[in-house]
């Protein structure tokens, strides 16, 4: 292959991928697996719309700064292309319409804050980014450490019974800290059965 055919190949292969960056396209066929063992963060639009227009420089600009990131993913879904099944399957009805996956959730939790880059990165950082390794223990508070060793002694088993247990409380209301610690621990276990 010449290099001049080559570098055509890898740049249509990377605008397939990503769009204005780091923003990952997400259709209905790729989430799952682009998704996969991280945190998701999604904004439904129609390029038409001018609240679409008006939000993608933070947008982009937040997709840029998590480009290499093993724990979230910032994505983008054409409602009127690529993403039209995606945002029909989420029932996306206005644009843009933002939605986070925590660790395995695959209905999603509406976004409601502000649209600006700062603070989508502060929600990005508090509720997305994992800062616990499981295999190692970097970033993990005591916490978190002791229930690492309690569930590697757990069964398979008995580990996907507790992640069933917690994505079912997940939705209920709660106080801040009780929901914190539920996405650690369903990160953990999801984490342990990869």
């Amino acid at each position: 292959m010449t290099k001049s055919v080559l570098f055509t190949f890898l740049t249509v292969v990377s605008t397939l991928t990503f769009v204005n960056g780091r923003v990952v396209e997400i259709t209905k066929d790729n989430f799952n697996e682009l998704s996969k063992g991280k945190n998701a963060f999604v904004k439904f639009f129609a390029p038409w719309c001018g609240h679409c227009k008006a939000m993608k420089p933070a947008w982009d600009q937040l997709g840029e700064t998590y480009a290499g990131s093993s724990s979230v993913l910032i994505g983008d879904a054409d409602c009127t292309g690529s993403g039209e099944s995606l945002c029909s399957e989420f029932g996306v009805q206005g644009y843009p319409t933002v939605k986070y996956f925590v660790d395995g959730n695959t209905q999603g939790e509406k976004y409601n804050g502000a649209r600006d880059y700062d603070s989508l990165l502060a929600f990005t950082k508090e509720n997305l980014e994992v800062k616990c390794d499981t295999k190692t223990g970097e970033g993990c508070t005591d916490k978190e450490k002791e229930y690492i060793e309690k569930m590697k002694a757990k069964s398979s088993e008995e580990r996907v019974k507790q992640i069933k247990r917690l994505e079912g409380m997940a939705s209920d209301p709660m106080k801040a800290e009780l929901k914190a610690w539920l996405r650690q621990r369903l990160h953990i276990l999801n984490k342990l059965e990869a």
